[in-house]
């Protein structure tokens, strides 16, 4: 029987050491010297002999003593039959004793000696791999050193060993274990690294181990020997069934429509969705609001239940949640549905409403037993949809408090969030972003966010995805990342943020969508290593965003930044943010000399000296702008241009009537970025009057920043994910 098998069949969770030490031994990883001794009978001689050494150490094997140290379930003896005897009795006494392990003593190896190796089973990601600075410092070190510096982190799931090493040779361990830092020799050679990590990874496949942990590692001839380790055992995992992928990809772009809740005398969320779908456009003879005892509303035919429906692509419930049960059973029974959109909240998302959200999943199963997968569920708890190629708005905001800009193209961009507040948000905030889609896709009870950001990877009018997530269902953050690196592998852009990092995070995620958010490290990890862009803050991530839609598809192949602005701080400003592979571009001669004579023409040479970052000062007006911006887009000593302009000086013409002549930035900057293969981005760091003058310059596609450190960070990030 093995290892794990002997522990369930005596219902353990948690696996005794000789068992930890015999699974690793499985897998080729190394132990010191050790010995099991149960309870009530004694170590031979000869077996005590074998042991180096003085001493010997004597660790209690029990189920019911999980930290040994504290509870004085481990001696270091003499190297002596009566002594090794009497300390065997003495721990065999503690609680639940099936007797001692006696191991060779090892000398400590110090700070910087030590690893650590874990695998843990997470419900969002499947296992996770970690690998870090041993000893009792490790969870210290994680807290207090950035990211990746002290503990490297991947989905085990697929993981190539080498992948895994290359993550671990950034940390601060590999510098120590590696002999780089200063007076340190080397430990272990990267061989036995990969040897170890990989024989964690196979071990990752093993479905029932839930936690596996050596801490420490020690190193003996460069030979890893598992010092201490520690094993759990769990349910295994499983993902829902799939979602029909063609009616996922049907509900962006529905045919047919259909809306249920709706006021025939107010104006409630029903006839608010009905209306906006109206006018943006959507065929009148292709909508029909599900309605008892009315004939027409709003000039929209009725009928009075949903099986008098025909086919119909995408179902709106804008009903109350209570009303959920018994209109999703007669949704399912009818067979006349794609897609639903569920509008009410509060469905699980607080107490006494386990029984709805219960019977939504209930919905869901008998849905995926019908022959056709039965239809596909986005909810509850979902603003709903805005789709441009489908002429679609089910969102329940009126339009003169979100103007959705139906007059304008849309732009190859696509969101979907779990806040509808969010998406909301950040159209509003960024109205020129014009995205092809944007989804609410709320508490995930059957479509989730994997599903939606697959969707948009299969359409060829998507170039940029944008998701917020505050948690995922069993097993789809890892579906996430795996989506996530098939679109970047594909030249789509993500970017992400993940609400739920803190402690009080997790718990107003879970209070609003009763989604519970996972461990945010592996989350960002995962996600990084997929290939998106995984956004701080909510500004950041508008930001990432902005910048993803108007440069994609320019070249990237280079980090040295050309700066034109009117303002000395920003020159400063920028050079104190350059991270990553950015670095101010320094002209050759022949740049330098064409920016002199570009300086003399509009009287700026005695002010300002021909090298990059160019201040061309307060005197300068568009025209000089232009010229410069012109001259860094053409040296090949620049990859990439930010043009930052403080509109504040009497040179600028920037208000909202100025701007609108043939002279001003707005009619000088746009044909430049059109024109240019190289990354361009603009800052006007200034207040509410100079909206008119950002607005313009997003109009023209140009991502606009309010702050050129801002700025250069966005664009570090965004040059380092696409350098090739």
């Amino acid at each position: 029987m093995s290892v794990l098998a002997s522990a369930l069949s005596e219902g353990r969770t948690r696996l005794l050491e000789p068992e930890v030490l015999a699974l690793l031994g499985s897998h080729a990883i190394d132990a010191p010297l050790h010995r099991f001794v149960p309870a009530g009978s004694a170590l031979a001689a000869e077996q005590l002999a074998a042991f180096p050494g003085d001493r010997v150490v004597l660790k209690v094997v029990s189920p019911e003593v999980v930290h040994k140290t504290e509870a004085g379930g481990i001696r270091f003896v003499p190297r002596q039959g009566d002594a090794v005897a009497r300390a065997t009795d003495q721990l065999c006494a503690l609680p639940g004793a099936r007797g001692v392990l006696v191991v060779e003593e090892l000398q400590p190896a110090g700070f910087g000696g030590e690893l650590l190796v874990g695998i843990r089973q997470t419900r969002e990601f499947g296992p996770v791999l970690a690998a870090g600075l041993g000893g009792t410092l490790t969870e210290f070190l994680a807290d207090r050193l950035r990211p990746g510096m002290a503990v490297a982190r991947a989905l085990a799931t697929g993981l190539d060993p080498a992948d895994f090493l290359e993550l671990f040779r950034r940390t601060a361990a590999w510098e120590l274990l590696s002999g780089g830092a200063r007076g340190r020799r080397r430990l272990v050679e990267d061989e036995e690294l990969l040897r170890l990590f990989a024989a964690f990874v196979r071990l990752a496949e093993e479905p029932r181990l839930v936690e596996l942990e050596v801490n420490p590692f020690v190193f003996r001839g460069g030979r890893a020997l598992a010092l201490d380790g520690r094993g759990r055992l769990g349910p295994a995992i499983s993902a829902r069934p799939p979602r029909p992928r063609p009616k996922v990809d049907r509900l962006l772009e529905p045919r047919t429509a259909a809306v249920i809740g709706v006021s025939g005398k107010g104006l409630n969320f029903g006839r608010i969705i009905v209306r906006n779908l109206l006018a943006c456009g959507f065929e009148p003879r292709s909508l029909t609001v599900v309605k008892p005892g009315i004939d027409v509303i709003d000039g929209v035919r009725c009928v009075p239940a949903v099986a008098d429906l025909g086919p119909t692509d995408l179902l709106v419930v804008a009903a109350g949640g209570s009303q959920l049960p018994s209109l999703l059973d007669e949704l399912v029974a009818s067979g006349r549905v794609g897609a639903a959109i569920l509008v009410p909240g509060g469905v699980g998302e607080r107490e006494g409403t386990e029984d709805l959200a219960e019977a939504v999943r209930s919905c869901v199963r008998r849905a995926r037993g019908q022959a056709d997968g039965g239809p596909v569920l986005v909810g509850p708890n979902s603003l709903g949809l805005v789709s441009r190629p489908g002429r679609v708005d089910t969102f329940f905001i009126p339009p003169h408090h979100l103007d959705r800009r139906w007059d304008r193209p849309a732009r190859r961009v696509a969101l979907v969030s779990q806040s509808g507040a969010f998406i909301a948000s950040r159209m509003s905030n960024l109205p020129t972003l014009d995205p092809a889609f944007a989804v609410s896709i709320g508490n995930q009870l059957d479509v989730t966010v994997s599903d939606l950001v697959a969707a948009f990877g299969r359409r060829d009018d998507v170039d940029v995805v944008g998701v917020y997530a505050e948690g995922f269902d069993d097993l789809d953050g890892l579906e996430l990342a795996r989506v996530v690196r098939e679109l970047v592998g594909r030249g789509i852009d993500v970017v992400v943020y993940k609400a739920g990092r803190s402690e009080p995070g997790r718990a107003a995620a879970a209070g609003h969508t009763a989604a519970l958010a996972g461990d945010y490290d592996v989350f960002a990890a995962a996600l990084e290593q997929a290939g998106a862009l995984v956004a701080d803050d909510f500004l950041a991530f508008s930001e990432l965003l902005e910048l993803c839609a108007g440069l994609h598809g320019r070249d990237a192949r280079g980090g040295r930044i050309g700066l034109v602005t009117n303002a000395g701080y920003e020159s400063v400003g920028v050079a104190d943010a350059l991270t990553g592979p950015l670095r101010l571009a320094e002209l050759g001669p022949v740049a330098r000399e064409a920016l002199a004579r570009v300086l003399t023409h509009h009287g700026l040479a005695s002010l300002v000296n021909p090298r990059n970052p160019v201040d061309v000062t307060p005197m300068a007006d568009e025209a000089a702008f232009e010229e410069v911006t012109g001259l860094l887009l053409a040296a090949p000593e620049v990859d990439a241009v930010i043009v930052s302009n403080v509109p504040l000086t009497a040179r600028m013409l920037s208000d909202g009537e100025e701007i609108e002549q043939p002279g001003s930035m707005v009619r000088r900057l746009p044909p430049q970025f059109a024109a240019t293969g190289k990354p361009l981005v603009a800052v006007i760091d200034s207040g509410p009057l100079f909206e008119p003058l950002v607005h313009g310059l997003r109009e023209a596609g140009i991502p606009v920043f309010r702050s050129a450190d801002r700025a250069t960070r966005a664009l570090s990030r965004w040059l380092a994910r696409h350098r090739v």
